[in-house]
């Protein structure tokens, strides 16, 4: 079963945290008081979604054939 959804990240602290995405090991800065949307898609028969937050940064963790963009104002940040 193909699994999509959407979140919001909002990084509340007083300093730019760091977003990675695993296993492609993508890095985003995320500034002080700044949101992002983050899309998740894949089967969901193959995996699920992990995410742990640590105090500079917040790593989210796909799996096998699952698929993570993430968008700042509308647009995909590359």
């Amino acid at each position: 079963m193909r699994l999509k959804q959407r979140f919001i990240y909002r990084n509340s602290k007083n300093e730019k945290i760091k977003l990675i995405l695993e296993p492609w090991a993508e890095e985003y800065n995320i500034e002080s008081n700044s949101e992002v949307e983050i899309i998740v898609e894949g089967d969901i028969e193959k995996g699920y979604l992990m995410i742990e937050s640590e105090i500079d940064r917040v790593v989210i963790y796909g799996w096998q054939g699952s698929l993570i963009q993430v968008f700042k104002n509308g647009e995909l940040i590359e």
